[in-house]
């Protein structure tokens, strides 16, 4: 009987590394600040980064549509390199939305179908709630590139560069999901306020189902466990009589 549930099978270590890389990403960036490093570091993490969300669902149905995303996203990045083409920047992003859009879902799928909990389930549901916001983060620099203003950026003065502009869209965004709310970066355009509105509604939705999820596997565990150990005991006193 205990091999057959869940809670004694192995299960492998999938969202790691994935989870590694963005906490790596967020120490390395301020200490490369102002540095020519700077951008080589951020963007060679962030490949690996998009690399190995593809590994985690490379056992799903969508894998080989994964890689060609992945791929297509990276170059697209790389060639921001030589060009300063606005087109060619909101295409590529376009296509790293699409990348990360696909890769969440996978993740969240596939998290969501572990019936025990496990370490590897955790760091699988946070690499869905760190994804979220690279993937707003994603679309509001495609807002303010097309539509210039669409944010106040307050204290912080209007962005020097890309660069400085995606330091800026990432903090709106994960102060945003995290709904913490400091207001430094403000949503002016109608679209840029209709997003951030979503993000905050799944972001919130998330969470609650995540954490719902996990307790609902946490109990039913525990029943298993306790009526694992009963029928062990009552096999016992049967033997012994």
């Amino acid at each position: 009987m205990k091999p057959d549930h869940p809670r004694y099978h192995v299960v492998n270590n999938r969202f790691g590394l994935l989870l590694v890389l963005f906490i790596l990403q967020l120490i390395t960036t301020p200490l490369f600040e102002r540095s020519i490093a700077a951008g080589v570091v951020g963007d060679t993490i962030f490949y690996l980064f998009l690399a190995a969300a593809a590994y985690t669902v490379r056992k799903g149905p969508f894998f080989k549509l994964t890689i060609v995303l992945g791929a297509c996203a990276i170059l697209g990045e790389t060639s921001s390199y030589f060009t300063d083409n606005k087109n060619a920047l909101v295409a590529t992003n376009f296509i790293s939305c699409t990348y990360l859009g696909l890769v969440t879902f996978l993740i969240a799928r596939a998290v969501s179908r572990q019936r025990a909990v496990s370490a590897d389930s955790v760091m699988g549901g946070l690499c869905v709630y760190i994804l979220l916001g690279i993937f707003w983060t994603i679309l509001y620099v495609n807002i303010e590139v097309l539509h210039p203003g669409s944010f106040n950026f307050g204290v912080h003065g209007k962005p020097e560069d890309l660069e400085s502009l995606y330091k800026l869209m990432i903090f709106y965004s994960y102060v945003t999901l995290l709904t913490i709310g400091y207001g430094e970066v403000v949503a002016l355009s109608s679209m840029a306020q209709t997003l951030t509105i979503l993000e905050g509604l799944i972001g919130q939705f998330y969470l609650i189902f995540f954490m719902a999820s996990l307790v609902g596997l946490y109990v039913s565990e525990r029943q298993f466990h306790r009526f694992d150990n009963k029928s062990e005991n009552n096999y016992g006193s049967n033997e012994s009589q």
